[in-house]
């Protein structure tokens, strides 16, 4: 008997004595004939596979194709995942790394074959190998055991190449042993990954545009989610969030003042990666970014990559009421990352809070009474603006449109 562990996790499968026998003493009476299976046995016209899934895997793909924008609407609902769309993206960039990786776990297996079996042929070592392959999936996840959704993965322009790969080189020639099993097992590969990895294989070639423009220190023009023009930006660096779950393009853009119309002007700004468009090119107007700047996107990337500092050294003084202060380990949404208490006045608590103003202003918004925005009048006025608007709300339209209503 013999022992097979999986090189990537602790999967153990044991080779029994009569667990292949029909194999083994069909090649060593010499009446083995490679088995080729027919692909108009297999293969329907209709162009579409059933893969069966378990419930949390199916959750997960749904999660991460509309987390990437992979939607479409569907019965009203403008946020349906587009499965096959989403599959098709895994297929196509995941493919390879996934090929790779399992041509590795086979090896292993091969070996392990011919050291304990050194009479086989080649080809029935592989075929072993690979219902052994099936095997360490199953024991991988026992969920496996509940596949009771099907997933119909639809032919398309997209991922016709590696679909008729699956279907014809590996399926056909036994170099695995189920079509469903394998996109299971691709599946399983791509979300022990975290997301912001798994984003980085969904959307390769804009990474791959991406750090090239950034290593040659060019300019580019690029859009923004439905925003249909470009905006002149010099990408600066590709950073992760915090916690991991996504990629940012922190980067010096040009573009028009908004408190002064007509004025140009050059702003440090943090942009999503899976929200750029997919179309990237060379700016026609090309612009350097300073010292300051590149300072400044350096320290957003120790306080927080999701927002831009404008300038070295940004920060704000904050002052918390007791419920404020608990409030902060309550909303976590946009939280600031250094936030640092120097002083008590009275049942204040004063906080220095490092990074990006913009960050800290849309954060302690949420606070409510509970959080003051110290040494900062254009923010002061503006709040109390907005407190000034809700006053006269409450005070008289409220009791205007309570009157229509019950009209």
């Amino acid at each position: 008997m013999a022992t097979i562990k999986c090189p990537y996790c602790s999967s153990k499968i044991k080779l029994e004595r009569f667990q292949y026998k029909d194999i083994v003493d069909s090649e060593l009476n010499d009446k083995y004939v490679e088995e080729k299976k027919n692909p108009q046995n297999y293969y329907s016209g209709n162009d579409t596979t059933n893969i069966y899934v378990d419930e949390e895997m199916c959750k997960k793909l749904d999660q991460d194709a509309v987390e990437f924008g992979f939607v479409r609407n569907k019965n009203g609902n403008a946020h349906s995942p587009n499965r096959n769309a989403f599959i098709s993206a895994i297929m196509t960039n995941y493919y390879d790394e996934f090929n790779v990786e399992e041509e590795q776990k086979k090896s292993v297996i091969v070996d392990t074959l011919k050291q304990n079996i050194p009479l086989l042929k080649d080809v029935s070592t592989n075929r072993i190998a690979s219902c052994i392959m099936a095997g360490m999936d199953t024991l991988a996840s026992e969920k496996i055991r509940n596949k009771k959704i099907i997933i119909k993965l639809k032919k398309t322009n997209m991922n016709e190449n590696i679909y008729d790969d699956i279907q014809y080189n590996k399926f056909f020639n036994n170099s695995i042993s189920s079509i469903s099993e394998f996109y299971y097992s691709m599946f399983q590969s791509f979300f022990k990954l975290p997301q912001y990895l798994r984003e980085q294989i969904i959307f390769k070639k804009k990474f791959k545009d991406l750090r090239k423009y950034i290593k040659d220190g060019k300019t580019i023009h690029m859009k923004y989610k439905k925003d249909k023009n470009y905006r002149n930006v010099f990408p600066y660096k590709i950073v992760q969030s915090v916690e991991e779950s996504h990629n940012y393009l922190l980067c010096v853009e040009k573009t028009e003042d908004r408190n002064n119309p007509g004025s140009i002007i050059t702003i440090c700004i943090s942009y999503r990666i899976d929200n750029i468009g997919d179309t990237i090119k060379l700016s026609n107007s090309p612009f350097e970014i300073t010292e300051i700047q590149k300072q400044a996107l350096e320290e957003s990337i120790l306080n927080s990559p999701s927002s831009a500092q404008q300038e070295p050294g940004e920060h704000i003084l904050v002052a918390l009421t007791s419920t404020g202060v608990g409030l902060l380990d309550a909303i976590y949404t946009f939280k600031p990352t250094h936030i640092e208490p120097i002083k008590q006045i009275r049942e204040y608590t004063i906080y220095k809070v490092y990074g990006s103003k913009f960050q800290s202003y849309t954060y302690f918004k949420r606070f409510g009474e509970h959080a003051i925005i110290l040494n900062d009048n254009s923010f002061k006025q503006s709040q109390l603006i907005s407190a000034q608007k809700i006053i006269n709300n409450y005070n008289s339209i409220s009791s205007q449109l309570e009157e229509e209503l019950n009209q």
